[in-house]
């Protein structure tokens, strides 16, 4: 009897750690694929129709920074073909950033080629900048739906947290390619999947990084993008600068 039971101790044990095992292997799967499928609802809530891949994103913005708070800018960004134009204020001058549709970069001055030297260096109109204007504001104008399998290297840790004192979602997230950063983290509202935040960290620099706070909306043929980005510094929150939508162009 004594041996009997100890075998059916034995066997209802080993139920329960199996179990265990079952259910402790569950969680962590789940948990990537919430990011996944958080991710997806806010695209869905941001996009509803996803037609952003297919658009031609043309707006007036404000980028006011504490050092230049008069800086405008004209976004021209056709994602079906995979054209950009950045139109910019440079004191007297206006400069123009474009990438053409076979990935040809090159920049103007007051619509000229020819650019003296010490502007150059003064505005930073290298004409490989052009690509990093293009993935910059491809990826900040397009969140979330720019982050996809072509950006988008992992989804890490995902939490509910409170940020900006909205009950969010918080996805850790690494890019294949940085954006200041390949290391981000996403912020997006319980409520309703509407991204609220943004975190560009770097691990191993606790006082480098960036911190954008969301607001407002901004209708764009039926995509919704926010209207104001503001941006603070990661380690202390002290405020740098804004991204404002204007209107679209017409």
């Amino acid at each position: 009897m004594i041996v009997r039971k100890t075998i059916k101790t034995l066997f209802f044990q080993s139920i329960l750690l199996g179990s265990l095992f079952f259910l402790c292997g569950c969680s962590s799967t789940s948990a990537e694929l919430n990011g996944r499928e958080i991710l997806q609802k806010s695209k869905k809530y941001h996009d509803p129709s996803n037609i952003w891949g297919e658009v031609s994103f043309d707006v007036y913005i404000q980028e006011p920074r504490i050092v230049n708070s008069t800086r405008y800018s004209i976004i021209k960004m056709n994602n079906a073909t995979g054209s950009f134009e950045l139109q910019r204020n440079r004191g007297q001058y206006v400069s123009t950033h474009i990438v053409d549709e076979n990935g040809l970069t090159k920049v103007l001055l007051n619509n000229s080629e020819t650019i003296d030297s010490t502007l150059v260096a003064k505005y930073r109109l290298q004409t490989e900048r052009s690509s990093v204007y293009q993935k910059f504001y491809q990826i900040m104008y397009g969140l979330p739906m720019a982050l996809n399998d072509q950006t988008l290297k992992s989804i890490d840790t995902t939490a509910i947290v409170d940020f900006n004192d909205e009950t969010s979602y918080k996805i850790e997230l690494e890019l294949k390619e940085a954006v200041f950063s390949e290391f981000w983290k996403l912020y997006i509202r319980t409520s309703d999947y509407k991204l609220v935040g943004l975190e560009i960290i770097f691990p191993n620099e606790s006082k480098k990084g960036e911190r954008l706070y969301f607001e407002k909306d901004f209708n764009y043929k039926g995509i919704i993008i926010p209207r104001i980005r503001h941006w603070h510094e990661y380690h202390d929150d002290s405020y740098s600068g804004s991204d404002i939508i204007i209107k679209s162009i017409d």
